[in-house]
């Protein structure tokens, strides 16, 4: 469970800032820009705990400004398993987009700039307006982050096949996240696991091989005329529009 609570910012101290909630003053990360904040601004500030396998991880993040008198953020459940595909290159953005559409039964989706003020609470602002899939550009670590603590899916899209790119990519992520293999053929598929074998992603994150093929059907590109970087961000456009039919299964169950 979240709680989304009003602080009021009192300082910024490296990359967290000073918050004073009901009397208490403590420190939340920001890890992304926050917006235009002076002393005494409302802020809005997460606190919640993140399962990574039999780890618990106590979060204390802050999102953004909000108005004094605006309704609450969120619920409890943040996002709700939003999937949200966060992309360092937004030059994919529409073939991961076709890939959701392909494979998400016609999703609505929803495109975020990765540097946008107050990310958080634009992610939040756009669930609730009814998106199904996020989708952030220009994304990367910090960005996957903030997707995790909001109760989201984030979906890691790898700048394959470097493997330098990719652990710059994932830095500053630090919570378990959802990453797309595209399945491929060798000589293919042996340049990506050797890529990808020295930084052990395993170990923290949700490696899932998926078909980038629906994306490209969609285009009417041609895969195998396609870069890594380019059938990774397909992949995950499938994969994220397989999650969000099973939230919307989920969610029809649970009203009925």
């Amino acid at each position: 469970m979240i709680a989304f609570r009003r602080g009021v910012f009192i300082d910024r101290l490296g990359t967290d800032v000073a918050v004073e909630i009901d009397g208490v003053r403590l420190l939340a990360e920001a890890p992304l820009p926050l917006g235009a904040t002076s002393v005494g601004a409302s802020l809005v500030v997460l606190q919640t705990t993140v399962e990574i396998g039999i780890e618990r991880r106590d979060l204390t993040m802050a999102l953004g400004p909000w108005p004094p008198g605006a309704l609450d953020a969120a619920g409890p459940l943040g996002l709700d398993s939003t999937p949200v595909i966060v992309l360092p290159d937004p030059v994919w953005s529409d073939l991961a987009t076709a890939g959701a559409f392909r494979a998400g039964k016609q999703p609505a989706c929803r495109r975020l700039p990765g540097d946008g003020p107050g990310l958080g609470l634009q992610m939040l602002l756009a669930a609730a307006e009814g998106a199904d899939i996020l989708l952030v550009e220009g994304g990367a670590g910090a960005q996957l982050r903030v997707a995790r603590a909001l109760g989201g899916r984030p979906l890691a899209v790898l700048p394959l096949p470097d493997p330098d790119a990719v652990a710059t990519m994932l830095r500053g992520c630090g919570l378990d996240v959802h990453v797309a293999v595209p399945s491929l053929e060798e000589p293919e598929r042996a340049v990506v696991a050797d890529a990808l074998r020295p930084l052990m992603l395993e170990a923290m994150h949700h490696l899932v091989e998926v078909d980038p093929a629906p994306a490209f059907a969609q285009t009417g590109a041609d895969v195998h005329r396609a870069s890594l970087h380019a059938r990774a961000a397909a992949a995950a456009g499938v994969l994220a529009g397989r999650l969000a039919v099973g939230n919307r299964r989920w969610r029809t169950q649970l009203e009925t």
